[in-house]
């Protein structure tokens, strides 16, 4: 249960940093419904967040609560890709950058996301991703790896 609340905390972060937002601006938007010592707290998965909070938090960040949940239970199972740095996908200019960039914007639309300049690709989107271009996923993510940004 550890891990599930660490993973929790790492999504959270990810979106309110997507948003450019710090902890007291948090509190602010929510109108103090979430201060900013706990949404510390739940970032670093020191401090349980029932699932009310959770939906209520990830809808002010602009994400789908659902989605949000689905991303982290992927994590702790080891199921996705890591983050793609969206800026340095866009300077590769290889057929790939051109590639994964057009199906983020369709990933985005579907996901319900805002823009931000991180997208996780899941390891079943690499495989399609893969087949598209011809090759296997393992040679795609080695295509794309400068464009991997290191997990927090």
């Amino acid at each position: 249960m550890e891990r599930l609340a660490v993973e929790i905390g790492r999504a959270l972060r990810r979106l309110r940093r997507a948003q450019g937002l710090t902890m007291v601006e948090v509190a602010a938007m929510s109108e103090g419904v979430f201060k900013a010592t706990s949404v510390a707290g739940y970032e670093r998965g020191e401090r349980s967040i029932t699932l009310e909070r959770f939906c209520s938090l990830t809808e002010l960040y602009g994400y789908a609560p659902d989605r949000v949940l689905t991303d982290i239970l992927r994590r702790t199972e080891g199921g996705v890709q890591p983050e793609i740095d969206l800026t340095a996908l866009e300077t590769l200019g290889t057929t790939e950058g051109v590639l994964v960039s057009g199906f983020v914007r369709q990933v985005r639309a579907l996901r319900g996301e805002r823009r931000a300049d991180t997208i996780t690709l899941r390891s079943g989107d690499l495989e399609v991703l893969a087949t598209a271009e011809g090759r296997r996923p393992e040679e795609l993510a080695e295509a794309l790896r400068s464009a991997v940004r290191p997990e927090d």
